[in-house]
């Protein structure tokens, strides 16, 4: 079976339709470079992405739960995921809570505890892990990183709005799903990443969230905001990333991108494998 429609998208119009069949073709084709659609908003730094998406920030309106619902920044990787966040942080008013983690070493197959300095470990960005140094203000937006209560709305990726920084929990409010509106309380919890992945054993007790301006366009699979800031300055650099992330908007006239520092034409990096497809 094959879908053919976009359900996220206003069939009714015509421009609608148009980007459509263009999102049909950047999912299918495997071409190296795609043109962009005309209506697609263009900008000319990482400030610029954050200020159209989010004009409300830094002033004394500040940005309402309702708009930080409806809007997300994407981009390919965690590294510049983590930049745009601290951005975005940096302009919002309010004093900066931060969260270190506990970290503990654990001994290998022989019994022997590895030798990792503090700041190796520290400085450890891994996907599905928080990071060690967690600096939030009231007022922002998160993302869950775990289930703790699925009953409750309270999933992993669950995005929410920081209402309180307590110094063993935190309070926010819930911005989507079923559960939109209620105030929960996060508590820190223990992650262990695979030994196969990293070849450390350890362990990070830190907060299940991240700062969530903006987030990875894998993370965001699934999700449908009104209004998308995409970050393309660094390419896409796996199958099918920039027909998801292009995808999540319900408009073609409500994107914005931030393209490599030398393109001139509004054309990016996009990549395909029709085996995948078949």
């Amino acid at each position: 079976m094959t879908l053919t429609k976009n359900m996220r998208l206003d069939q009714c119009d015509p421009e609608n339709i148009a980007f459509a069949e263009f999102l049909l073709e950047v999912g299918s084709k495997p071409e190296e470079k795609v043109k962009l659609s005309s209506s697609v908003d263009r900008c000319k730094d990482v400030k610029e992405l954050i200020s159209k998406l989010y004009p409300s920030l830094g002033t004394s309106n500040q940005v309402s739960p309702e708009e930080l619902t409806e809007r997300i920044i994407l981009s390919a990787r965690n590294d510049d995921v983590n930049d745009i966040n601290m951005e975005a942080m940096n302009i919002l008013d309010g004093e900066t809570f931060t969260y270190l983690a506990a970290e503990r070493l654990h001994p290998d197959e022989s019994g022997i505890i590895p030798n990792y300095s503090n700041e190796f470990l520290q400085n450890l960005n891994l996907p599905g892990m928080p990071l060690f140094r967690l600096n939030l203000k009231i007022g922002c937006p998160i993302i869950l990183m775990r289930n703790l209560s699925p009953s409750e709305g309270i999933c992993n990726g669950t995005r929410l709005l920081v209402t309180k920084c307590g110094k063993h929990v935190l309070q926010a409010k819930i911005l989507t799903e079923h559960k939109a509106g209620e105030t929960v309380l996060l508590p820190r919890i223990s992650f262990q990443p695979s030994v196969s992945e990293l070849n450390i054993n350890m362990t990070r007790r830190q907060f299940p969230a991240r700062v969530a301006y903006a987030m990875t366009i894998n993370k965001s699979q699934g999700q449908s905001v009104k209004y998308v800031s995409i970050d393309l300055k660094t390419p896409v650099f796996s199958h099918g990333q920039l027909y998801v992330a292009l995808s999540r908007c319900t408009a073609a006239n409500r994107i914005i991108v931030l393209l490599e520092d030398k393109a001139e034409e509004p054309e990016t990096t996009n990549i395909v494998f029709p085996e995948v497809l078949l």
